[in-house]
């Protein structure tokens, strides 16, 4: 088996930071190859990129349409997005790496949710190379939490 690489495309000549879901979906590929210690599925769905990390019942999804967003959501329903509509490629790509080292991480990890302040919500901390990562409920997760009880 070769090896794969992974190079950027572009949309057109005024859109050449722009990364499509499929050019994302290339990078997840490549991310994902030296993880051997857990289950990984990569597609594309609902027009995102998708990478899925398990071990178990425990899970992670990284997505991203592309340039300008970024999602890891766990199987606790904690999630950290990122809308950012100035990123370059480059940016674009170092953002999903980061996004997968926190999914591996939280897949590889036993944390669970602590109680978090205000709006009855949790929050998940997750060790990605010796840095805190936050994990937070959705604000409408959180409200309904509240009313649960």
């Amino acid at each position: 088996m070769g090896e794969r690489k992974f190079e950027w495309g572009g949309l057109s000549a005024d859109r050449a930071d722009y990364v499509t879901a499929a050019e994302a979906l290339a990078m997840l590929e490549v991310l994902v190859v030296a993880q051997a210690d857990l289950d990984v599925m990569t597609e594309l769905r609902d027009g995102a990129a998708w990478a899925r990390f398990s071990r178990g019942e425990r899970w992670a999804l990284v997505s991203t349409p592309g340039s300008r967003w970024f999602s890891v959501e766990t199987d606790t329903g904690h999630r950290m997005q990122l809308v950012d509509a100035s990123s370059s490629k480059d940016q674009s790509a170092q953002l999903l790496a980061v996004y997968v080292d926190v999914a591996e991480a939280y897949v590889r990890s036993d944390v669970v949710p602590a109680p978090g302040r205000g709006l009855g919500g949790s929050v998940v901390t997750v060790d990605v190379d010796g840095r805190e990562v936050l994990l937070h409920l959705p604000l409408a997760r959180r409200v309904r939490g509240m009313f649960r009880h």
